[in-house]
């Protein structure tokens, strides 16, 4: 097939994928949305209004974590110069989408602050210069607001030349948004160029920033919730824990929108075998940072670290949880990822991505919730499920919102010069 073909069956494809969502996905999404919203407002006005914030933070750190991994993939895919999947990266970028609300979801953390940190009711002289409210929520705000500053950066100048050529070959209709987001379209060829140089810096930039701002959030988030207890690898496990998480995720909206948009000639086997080596990578490199932190806190014997191991492994009801965590998200992909065709069908890679995400919310919800909850049983019933699908109805809605708008399926970068507009520099 030449390329005149194969592209042109590629703009008819983009042309053919529904515009919106079904109204009674949408319709659906919503009502989730109202639901846990309303059931989390309700929780913190109940007796226990600790119950509520619990699972809101669990949930807040979860989401985060995936819809910044999809940029993180994407700027690791441009930093390699990776070739492999144009439209693997268009999937996961688009989990960025979900940031812009993940900052605003941060804002009401500090009207829990009382009911999940320990410290703010009963404060660590040796440890005020850092465990104090103002600097704990100003940094990782900050933290926060620059990751999606520069997520934000990163999406316009990647979508950028490619809405301005999709424009230009009608593959899309002409509106104010387009308008202003191609606004002083200097050409394709051009604006490709400037895009890379830009990203060129954008990229390693979030990179760093990632490795930085997320090690914050799990020290100050997460490991403050116990301020006895201390893991100087905390950090290192959470944003690479929220990576693995990432792939997981890319691969089941790889799959799910293949499924649903009719994209088999444009996602593959081949894309599938490479996700999921990724995943099988990313699995054995996880649970290795889960083992160096759990050998080196059982062996130095400290008192205030092993309290929090043991919590966690060995008292009922968190023991069961964290073997839970620790089968589905680790070491179940682990057995099945060492079948080559497992990893190429997406029949088997779709389970295992959700096996995946699973696992890592129940890790969340392990690290979480045994440092606040004072109960005879886990508080894990109607109201977390309320919220928890509360916060996932806002990430596929807003997921839903950026396939509505940019073409899931990406042009390629270079197209024979008789396929090109001539009006290629005008705009």
């Amino acid at each position: 097939m030449n390329v005149t073909t194969e592209l042109a069956d590629l703009e008819e494809s983009i042309r053919r994928i529904p515009r919106r969502s079904p109204r009674a996905v949408a319709g659906i999404l919503t009502g989730l949305l109202i639901a846990g919203l309303l059931t989390f407002l309700l929780g913190i006005s109940a007796e226990q209004p600790v119950r509520a914030w619990e699972i809101y933070l669990v949930n807040f750190l979860f989401w985060t974590g995936l819809a910044q991994a999809g940029v993180v993939f994407g700027a690791i895919y441009d930093l390699c110069n990776a070739r492999w999947g144009p439209v693997i990266k268009r999937v996961a970028i688009g989990m960025g989408s979900f940031l812009p609300i993940t900052l605003l979801l941060y804002v009401p953390l500090f009207f829990g602050r009382s009911w999940l940190y320990p410290w703010v009711r009963h404060p660590i002289p040796e440890k005020a210069a850092w465990l104090n409210v103002p600097f704990f929520f100003s940094r990782n705000g900050l933290g926060l607001a620059m990751m999606v500053v520069l997520s934000l950066l990163y999406l316009y100048y990647n979508l950028r030349p490619q809405l301005g050529r999709a424009l230009q070959r009608s593959l899309i209709p002409a509106t104010p948004l387009y308008a202003r987001l191609t606004r002083g379209w200097q050409g394709f060829e051009a604006e490709h160029q400037r895009s890379r140089r830009v990203l060129g810096v954008l990229g390693p930039a979030i990179l760093v920033a990632y490795a930085v701002v997320f090690s914050l959030l799990g020290f100050d988030l997460i490991m403050s919730l116990d301020p006895h207890w201390y893991s100087s690898l905390f950090g290192g496990y959470f944003f690479m824990s929220s990576l693995y998480l990432g792939l997981a995720g890319i691969a089941v909206v790889t799959i799910v929108l293949r499924m649903t948009l009719g994209l088999e000639r444009w996602i593959t086997a081949t894309h599938f075998h490479d996700l999921g080596k990724l995943l099988f990578g990313f699995d054995m490199l996880v649970i290795g940072l889960v083992w160096a932190q759990y050998i080196v806190i059982w062996y130095g014997n400290i008192t205030e670290e092993t309290q929090y191991v043991i919590l966690r492994t060995q008292v009922l009801p968190w023991a069961l949880f964290s073997w839970v965590a620790l089968m589905a998200g680790f070491v179940g992909p682990l057995i099945v990822f060492f079948s080559r065709r497992a990893k190429q069908d997406p029949f088997a890679l779709l389970p295992m991505g959700l096996a995946i995400a699973g696992g890592i919310w129940v890790e969340r919800y392990v690290l979480v919730v045994p440092a606040l909850w004072t109960g005879p049983a886990a508080p894990l019933g109607i109201p977390e499920l309320l919220i928890s699908l509360g916060f996932a109805s806002a990430a596929i809605l807003s997921y839903l919102a950026f396939i509505r708008l940019f073409p899931i399926l990406p042009l390629p970068d270079h197209l024979p010069a008789a396929l090109e507009s001539p009006h290629s520099s005008q705009r």
